[in-house]
């Protein structure tokens, strides 16, 4: 099973969703790899990276870091490196064995440099995409332009996870936004709850039937 997991923004809840699929499926006995490609923000490996590899039970896996808070694109060229190689970073992403979830970064069209996007790397994979949406005021707008736009890139959706974010929707918003969602899109919408220190494979559990399973 591959699985590329994105999100409409930035601190949507892409890394604590993924976490909790790989500690679900590791809890199932599974062998999983999380991988966090690119990241920026802090030094290497990065806090997302070490979070996902956690729950997965092995050491952080990235291809590239840079620590300024921006895009791969601004961030690597403000450290003066040069982009991810494209064939190379995809061939790391590929020579991982058994369960593999990619977390991406920022957004479905973040740059990453070289002329290429987060949307590239998922298409160039060919991996069924998980969308992670922060449950707050404008959510609806910025799930329904994501799906979209994976859906004119010839992908898979196998679902919405609708994430309660801390400091976001007031309690009636986010239950008129689960359901006004789950009204206009033609994939699951599964709702997340805020951890705070929650068993992560229990969270993640029922996130298990959006996943295809090989």
């Amino acid at each position: 099973m591959k699985l590329l997991i994105t999100g409409t923004d930035t601190d949507a809840g892409k890394t604590v969703v993924t976490a909790a699929i790989a500690a679900a499926l590791r809890a199932q006995g599974r062998t999983v790899w999380a991988l966090k490609p690119l990241a920026t923000g802090g030094p290497p490996p990065g806090e997302d990276a070490t979070r996902i590899a956690a729950a997965a039970g092995h050491p952080p896996q990235v291809f590239q870091t840079a620590l300024t808070p921006a895009s791969p694109e601004r961030a690597f060229k403000l450290a003066g490196q040069p982009p991810a190689d494209w064939h190379t970073l995809l061939s790391w992403i590929r020579g991982f064995d058994e369960d593999t979830l990619v977390e991406g970064v920022g957004g479905w069209e973040v740059p990453l440099g070289g002329g290429k996007r987060v949307s590239d790397l998922a298409v160039a994979l060919g991996y069924p995409v998980v969308v992670v949406a922060g449950n707050r005021l404008g959510v609806l707008n910025h799930t329904l332009l994501t799906v979209e736009a994976i859906a004119r890139r010839g992908l898979p959706v196998l679902g919405v996870v609708l994430n309660s974010v801390p400091g976001g929707a007031a309690p009636d918003l986010q239950g008129w936004n689960l359901e006004d969602l789950r009204a206009a899109l033609p994939c699951p919408v599964v709702p997340f709850p805020t951890l705070r220190g929650g068993d992560l494979a229990q969270a993640g559990a029922p996130l298990l039937a959006l996943l295809p399973y090989s």
